[in-house]
């Protein structure tokens, strides 16, 4: 489903002269073949084919969209705000592709793209929040907790969701890079524009207060159950 809106986001081009000849043009690979090659030949495909033939844009959008929107859901909380992000990430990817200079990895590019959209909209999300709650609209303002809440929950635990919660911003979004995202430090690096060692030291912080945190909401979940037995 998302991919299809993400698709039908570039429509303009499908229905382009250069799009219908895209339509009337037999394929050159099969999938299998297509699949096989790497990211860094799929992306020099895409900067000579678009927006006349989408099977390179196609092979990494399906490569690459479920971890991103994995990532977006985690950083952003709502489900319908991190399917929007997650298709304006790749529709900046179809526009500004032929802009990329390759002197990081498509993965690492993709991810900055996104990154920097997911803290975009947390920004809009926190301004909405605040309104709702100047206005007093409570009902609004629970909704839209909940809708965060659920959409979380299909990926984390309630107790590593809690854990996250109560990280610091900063901290939050390393982890998330790390453990959601997958990415190396190096990586991490890249797409946060710090160094190797400030990325090192940055996470080990945020490991360190995760730690802490979810063994303290553990042993408080521990507590009432061991006082039940002891009566």
């Amino acid at each position: 489903m998302r991919k299809l809106s993400i698709i039908a986001k570039n429509r303009d081009f499908l229905t382009s002269e250069g799009g219908l000849r895209h339509l009337k043009r037999k394929a050159e690979d099969s999938e299998e073949q297509v699949s096989a090659l790497d990211d860094d030949v799929l992306v020099v495909r895409c900067q000579q084919e678009l927006p006349d033939t989408l099977t390179a844009y196609h092979e990494l959008l399906r490569r690459h969209e479920p971890l991103v929107f994995n990532t977006c859901l985690t950083m952003v909380g709502a489900y319908q705000d991190a399917e929007e992000v997650c298709q304006d990430a790749f529709v900046q990817v179809f526009h500004k592709i032929k802009q990329f200079e390759r002197r990081a990895a498509f993965k690492t590019w993709l991810f900055r793209i996104a990154y920097n959209l997911c803290l975009r909209r947390r920004e809009t999300i926190n301004k909405r929040a605040v309104r709702e709650r100047t206005a007093g609209d409570d009902f609004a303002s629970d909704l839209h907790q909940k809708e965060q809440a659920a959409g979380r929950q299909l990926e984390l635990s309630a107790i590593v969701q809690e854990a996250m919660d109560q990280l610091e911003e900063d901290q939050r979004r390393i982890v998330v890079l790390k453990f959601v995202s997958g990415l190396t430090l190096q990586e991490i690096a890249e797409v946060q524009e710090i160094s190797l060692s400030a990325a090192k030291m940055r996470l080990y912080r945020a490991l360190d207060r995760f730690k802490e945190i979810y063994l303290k909401i553990e042993a408080n979940d521990k507590q009432p159950k061991e006082k039940a037995v002891v009566a």
